[in-house]
């Protein structure tokens, strides 16, 4: 199976799990280039609602293109550098020419 299944609501203890719940499916190249914390770093940002979930996204994407790169999986203190700077700047993207012509993530190509 090429997807993790994880209910955020599991990882964070708590009332908030009763009202609140993002499930969340990281892919392949995702799993691929995040490390375990940051991965676990997006989903307590994606639960937490206090930033957009467009961010946290961003910030994914931003990562995984970074780690294509470089060949090697991001570590939480980079994936946190990267979500700070698109916290700045919402549009941030990491120049690297092939990314622009990748399909986006969260699309569906049958």
């Amino acid at each position: 199976m090429d997807n993790i299944y994880v209910d955020v609501a599991s990882l964070v203890p708590g009332p908030e799990q009763l009202e609140f719940s993002t499930r969340r499916i990281f892919h392949r190249l995702e799993r691929r280039y995040l490390s375990w914390e940051a991965q676990s770093m997006a989903y307590c940002l994606l639960n937490s609602q206090s930033v957009s979930s467009d961010v946290t996204e961003n910030a994914i994407q931003q990562a995984v293109t970074l780690g294509s790169m470089s060949g090697a999986a991001v570590d939480v203190q980079t994936f946190e550098a990267l979500f700070h700077a698109v916290t700045l700047n919402p549009s941030f993207k990491i120049p690297f020419s092939f990314a622009s012509s990748l399909t986006p993530f969260n699309s569906w190509v049958c």
